[in-house]
């Protein structure tokens, strides 16, 4: 008998992670962090209806072509060739804007709902490929990086983007996260605006460096080498004065033990690494959250660990 609702979740995730720009991205395994997508058959042809509850659903539209979601039903129920609709309820748990990768999960969890409903044995590339599409309702443009993350879990590199090509790798047992997410708004269109069209050689050099810092600390297990690849002269930059008080969060991060700590995403969340056996990550968090305090800023802060990524948590039957 073939499902006739399903309902998926997909985690919050972390992108560029210092200079991985567009191409590292991190799923983070937090009971605050995660979407929620309950995906039904309905007999209107084509048709797609969308719910949005939770955090944030105020300001996220309902209109298909205007939502994540949407985006990826529309176009994952044109390639079933399925003759009848779709509902789809989306329960926010990770607020829109939030530098967390909302967009994202909304869209993985969707994609991998509509896969398992209509049977459709999609591989996890076209999961990803899917999924990416919705970001076109966020971000203007299919990005890999997040969603990559949602679908596969752990951490992730984008190698190529057409074909797609994406590498997850397992980060050390002892890595974990510790955000704050500060109540102001960063526009994502203007973020994307403000990044620089040409890089100069030293810059350029200086992230490679960077990037490949973190993922040979990856590899070499040690976290601490990890942090000192989270630097970033290229992106970070041009986005640092759309977060106030940035450069003193990140100080007193460093200060509290984090080994290293960047703007998640376009922001206005901030992401620092920890070394577990050598702080804890809540006594960072705690730190961010009284420097944005002190300028002003509330905050909240968030800890989390690398987690697996979108799943089916619930199947109704026909």
């Amino acid at each position: 008998m073939s499902p006739s609702s399903i309902e998926a979740i997909a985690p919050a995730t972390s992108a560029n992670l210092g200079a991985g720009f567009d191409v590292f991205g991190v799923a983070l395994d937090s009971p605050l962090l995660f979407d929620r997508v309950l995906v039904e058959k309905i007999e209107d042809e084509g048709k797609i209806e969308i719910e949005v509850e939770g955090e944030g659903a105020e300001g996220v539209p309902r209109e298909p072509e205007r939502n994540t979601a949407g985006i990826v039903a529309r176009e994952l129920l044109r390639f079933s060739g399925r003759r009848h609709g779709l509902k789809i309820v989306v329960y926010k748990g990770i607020r829109p804007g939030s530098g967390l990768g909302s967009s994202a999960a909304s869209a993985a969890a969707t994609a991998v709902a509509i896969n398992e409903l209509l049977n459709l044995k999609l591989s996890q590339s076209q999961l990803i490929d899917f999924a990416a599409l919705g970001e076109l309702a966020s971000a203007g443009a299919p990005h890999a990086d997040n969603v990559s993350a949602a679908i596969l879990g752990d951490f992730i590199i984008i190698t190529s983007r057409e074909p797609l090509e994406v590498l997850k790798l397992k980060l050390p047992d002892n890595a974990e996260f510790a955000i704050v997410l500060p109540e102001i708004k960063v526009d994502t269109g203007l973020a994307r605006a403000l990044l620089p069209k040409k890089v100069d050689l030293s810059s350029m050099v200086y992230n490679i460096g960077r990037a490949a810092t973190f993922v040979a600390g990856i590899a070499l297990n040690n976290v601490e080498i990890m942090g000192r690849g989270m630097m970033d002269s290229v992106i970070e930059p041009a986005r640092a004065p759309l977060i106030p008080g940035l450069s003193q969060v990140k100080e007193r991060a460093l200060k509290a033990g984090a080994a290293g700590v960047a703007i998640s995403g376009a922001g206005p969340s901030v992401i620092a690494l920890v070394d577990s056996r050598k702080a804890r990550t809540e006594t960072v968090a705690m730190a961010m959250k009284e420097a944005f305090e002190e300028v002003g800023i509330g905050s909240r802060p968030i800890c989390a660990r690398p987690g697996p990524g979108a799943k089916v948590i619930r199947r109704e039957v026909e």
